[in-house]
């Protein structure tokens, strides 16, 4: 029979998707879904980070992709060819380890209302925001840091060489996403785009998608060509209305790994490994749980001299990739000024 602990768990599990408690409403994570939803398309050998079973053959493992080569156009066939040979680019990922441990005590559990399996949910739940929080930082960070620093032909705009960003005129903010996919087009960004924003610029979004053909002006045209994600961690500057990074699809992707005893669920003396489902829908790997069983003096605080303790962690490493191009980079950032 399965002991207090693991039943718990079991049913705590069952219950993380509750939406009573608003005091546990995650925030948005527009980057981190942004990298995640197109990462096995940027990343071809995904599935080989995943089965790596320990942690420094992961931060050695390398991605690999090919580069852009220029050379002669010639106006003359030639019977003694020269062609250079083309280049690729092996890349680092680098894995961050993020964690966030929790406490859970028999006695307590059992003396609260609430009951352990609620208690349990509500102790992962808050872990698991936590984490998003960090690893969505991380992500935006990510962006920043492969920021594209040259204009370009793009003049939609202003461009903001001090902080490399496209600033649009508050006039045209109802043109603003088509500005935006115009300035990526002029830069050879041709496919399907990623917009990662600050939460205000819903509100233009949402306007004018409401302006279908029966309007006067139908602004949905500027839409198709984006997937938008919304991160309230971006930063946005004071004399912006909002801030979005643009991207085309294929440029962003993550690997997220947890331990191999945690995928295969192992209990060695008084430690548990296992995995649980990401309550996010974010991380296909799910989260590692490791779990310690001790004993406790809890009478202090409502419980026995003798408290049956379980102490979590629950932990995830995730690496943010961003492919390295050879003129300028594949992020860039636009900005609605507010005046």
């Amino acid at each position: 029979m399965a002991n207090f602990q693991s039943t718990v768990k079991l049913d705590a599990l069952a219950m993380l998707q509750e939406n009573a408690n608003k005091d546990l409403r995650p925030s948005t994570y527009g980057a981190t879904l942004a990298f995640n939803d197109h990462k096995r398309d940027v990343i071809l050998n995904f599935d080989e980070f995943r089965a790596i079973e320990a942690e420094p053959d992961l931060q050695t493992r390398k991605v690999d992709y090919l580069r852009r080569d220029t050379d002669t156009v010639n106006s003359s066939r030639s019977a003694s060819l020269t062609g250079k040979l083309g280049t690729s680019t092996r890349s680092s990922l680098t894995f961050v380890t993020y964690t966030r441990e929790f406490t859970m005590s028999d006695d307590l559990s059992r003396a609260n209302s609430l009951g352990a399996a609620r208690i349990m949910a509500g102790q992962l739940k808050n872990a698991r925001l936590d984490l998003a929080a960090d690893i969505e930082t991380d992500a935006v960070a990510k962006l920043e840091a492969y920021l594209n620093t040259v204009q370009g032909g793009r003049t939609e705009g202003t461009w903001d060489s001090t902080n490399n960003v496209m600033e649009i005129a508050n006039d045209d903010k109802e043109q603003y996403f088509n500005y935006v996919a115009t300035g990526m087009r002029t830069l050879d960004y041709n496919g399907q785009l990623q917009s990662i924003h600050t939460p205000f610029a819903n509100s233009a979004i949402n306007y004018q998608m409401a302006q279908g053909t029966g309007n006067a002006v139908n602004m949905q045209f500027q839409y198709p060509d984006f997937d938008m994600y919304t991160s309230s961690t971006v930063t946005n500057l004071s004399d912006y209305k909002w801030t979005s990074y643009a991207v085309e699809v294929g440029s962003l992707g993550l690997v997220d790994w947890v331990p191999a005893k945690n995928r295969i669920g192992q209990e060695h003396g008084l430690w548990d490994f296992s995995v649980i489902p990401d309550p996010m829908g974010i991380h296909d790997s799910g989260l590692a749980l490791a779990a310690y069983k001790t004993v406790a003096d809890s009478s202090s605080t409502g419980g026995n001299t003798q408290d049956a303790v379980t102490k979590y962690e629950l932990s995830i490493d995730v690496a943010f990739f961003i492919p390295t191009i050879t003129t300028q980079k594949l992020v860039n950032k636009y900005g609605l000024l507010s005046s």
